[in-house]
């Protein structure tokens, strides 16, 4: 097996094929970007490893037997055990997974970046809403406060404070547990098309879970859903089209939820919003030709949300998600096997990452709802 000194070398070759050509096509020029992303990482790799062996000569034994106390070395054997684990090998990837256990732990690396393009396909999560991780699936009794009818007072010199506690709200979380669906893949034809394998999956996965959980996080399945869950709605005019009274209209929250606060409707509303012209030909939303924002808001789009305009569709809604809407999520785990499509000299691999979703404050959220007819 290569060092990662080796590997990065065998890898700058490879760059410098690339770029000495005088004419690279599109894919070439893909192909070494990848390189040059994954030799980036390497030395990453490489310089931890160096300041990890700088340590060992400092401190002698002392620092070998505490390695696994320093979180930075730790790290970094964690995901150099994982790269090889998606390449089939789980001798030491399996130091790291508690003991019954079927998948493995994500390096912190992978995670985050699994967990934020997990955003590109989850309107809910890119829209705000609070992240709860926890490291298994018990139901989670976790409690909100609602304070907005409370306010404080002026006392005169002899006066006793008055009593006044927030409204909890005891919202119990279970653990849906969605899977990815499994994928084949062979290392070598991914390596040989300039594919960073650990990349390639992670994306995979992102989109699939992403995907799944957006849609019933939206308009509910096993959760119940955002939308659904909603009480201030609000009905437009006509069935086919809003004004911009309602959609500023939807901004009659509490100032205590107004910071923060987003839009979010599908790219067929925001498509249909762009195109709204005054008498005079002039965009009714001039905001929207150069930024997601709308009527002074930031906003987020949802693939799951109603694509257009029509009779009764829950089309946008507006609100502080991170004060409305909590995830509960489950540290996800991944489970690789090269037996079990062995004769088809191909890799198995499948993530499994269990969440929740419920709106935990809904007086934060508003929602417009076209008319009937």
């Amino acid at each position: 097996m290569l060092t990662i000194a080796e590997e990065r070398r065998s890898l700058q070759t490879q760059i410098d094929t690339l770029l000495s050509k005088p004419n690279k096509t599109a894919s070439e020029r893909k192909q070494a970007d990848l390189l040059m992303a994954k030799a980036a990482e390497l030395r990453a790799q490489e310089e931890i490893q160096e300041r990890a062996a700088a340590l060992v000569r400092e401190t002698g034994a002392d620092f070998v037997a505490n390695e696994g106390d320093r979180s930075e070395y730790r790290a970094a054997k964690h995901t150099a055990a994982f790269r090889r684990y998606l390449h089939g090998d789980d001798a030491e990837i399996r130091t790291y997974s508690p003991l019954g256990t079927s998948g493995v732990p994500l390096p912190e690396g992978f995670l985050a970046a699994y967990r934020e393009a997990l955003k590109s396909f989850s309107g809910i999560r890119e829209a705000g809403a609070t992240i709860i991780t926890t490291a298994n699936g018990d139901n989670l009794k976790n409690p909100f406060s609602d304070d907005t009818g409370n306010v404080g007072e002026r006392l005169n010199e002899s006066d006793a404070a008055s009593l006044a506690n927030p409204t909890l709200n005891k919202t119990e979380f279970v653990a849906y547990n969605y899977g990815s669906k499994g994928v084949q893949y062979s290392v070598q034809l991914l390596q040989d098309a300039g594919i960073d394998v650990t990349e390639y999956l992670r994306n995979v996965f992102a989109q699939r879970i992403g995907r799944i959980t957006n849609s019933e996080f939206t308009n509910g399945g096993g959760p119940t859903g955002v939308i659904p869950s909603i009480t201030n709605v609000q009905t437009s005019a006509s069935a086919t089209a809003v004004t911009v009274a309602e959609i500023v209209g939807l901004q009659n929250l509490d100032e205590g939820y107004l910071s923060g606060a987003v839009y979010m409707f599908s790219p067929g509303v925001e498509r249909t919003l762009k195109a709204m012209t005054t008498t005079d030909g002039l965009p009714v939303f001039p905001e929207m030709r150069t930024g997601r924002v709308l009527a002074g808001y930031r906003y987020t789009l949802n693939v799951d949300m109603p694509a257009s305009l029509t009779a009764n569709a829950k089309a946008i809604v507006f609100g502080n998600f991170q004060r409305g809407v909590a995830i509960r999520e489950v540290v996800p785990t991944l489970l690789v096997s090269r037996e079990k499509y062995a004769e088809f000299n191909k890799m198995y691999a499948v993530l499994f990452h269990p969440q929740d979703c419920q709106a935990t404050d809904v007086k934060a959220l508003s929602l417009l709802q076209q008319a009937a007819s």
